[in-house]
């Protein structure tokens, strides 16, 4: 069970930011886009931490003494966090896009 929970709060983040990314590009949330940016980098810090202490307990829980699945819980991490700074930057892109086609159509009423 713990296994699943450290697999659901490394992919956490990724999630928020792709649904609140979203709705801050249209302005549907009080919160800005970088705001939710910031948000959802540092919490990818702050449970990836959280899952290391995690995986640490059920480790020694189960008397295993390797350390190669903090290695892997580690690269796992790595692999979404570099998800996430992409899911950003095409974000960023579409809100780029999303403003300069609101720029260039003028409001008719």
């Amino acid at each position: 069970m713990l296994g699943i929970l450290v697999i659901i709060l490394i992919i956490l983040p990724l999630f928020f930011q792709i649904i609140f990314g979203r709705k801050a590009i249209g302005e549907d949330i009080k919160l800005t886009f970088w705001e939710v940016c910031l948000i959802s980098f540092f919490s990818q810090f702050l449970l990836t931490l959280a899952d290391l202490y995690l995986m640490v307990c059920m480790l020694q829980k189960d008397g295993i003494t390797c350390g190669l699945p903090l290695a892997g819980l580690i690269m796992i991490s790595l692999f979404f966090t570099i998800i996430l700074i992409i899911t950003i930057i095409i974000q960023y892109f579409i809100k780029k896009s999303y403003e300069s086609k609101k720029q260039e159509t003028p409001d008719r009423f």
